[in-house]
């Protein structure tokens, strides 16, 4: 479902509390899924948690199954640990916490 698109959206609280470049990451980790040709589903799961080397984020869907995680070198006190979730509703793309949906 995922294409690459300008009509993205974040909640006021993901806009609050996730630094700007992190979300930017984000959205440029589905992108590189839709470059490489991969099957997106419309629902994509990010569980970020602060570790020594820096920010790890694990990223993953239900249908296909798959996950891959990544590590950012960034300071500690920069580093979250929240789980996001991005959903494509076919006309735009909405970046928001779970408790939120």
């Amino acid at each position: 479902m995922f294409q690459i698109k300008n009509n993205r959206y974040v909640t006021k609280n993901v806009d609050d509390e996730v630094p700007i470049e992190t979300q930017f990451f984000l959205w440029s980790l589905i992108d590189a899924q839709v470059q490489n040709g991969n099957t997106l589903d419309y629902f994509q799961k990010f569980e970020l948690k602060a570790t020594a080397k820096g920010q790890m984020i694990l990223h993953s869907q239900e249908e296909p199954q798959w996950s891959q995680a990544t590590v950012i070198a960034i300071p500690n006190e920069c580093c979250i640990t929240k789980t996001i979730w991005v959903i494509d509703s076919e006309d735009y793309q909405t970046m928001l916490f779970p408790e939120e949906y």
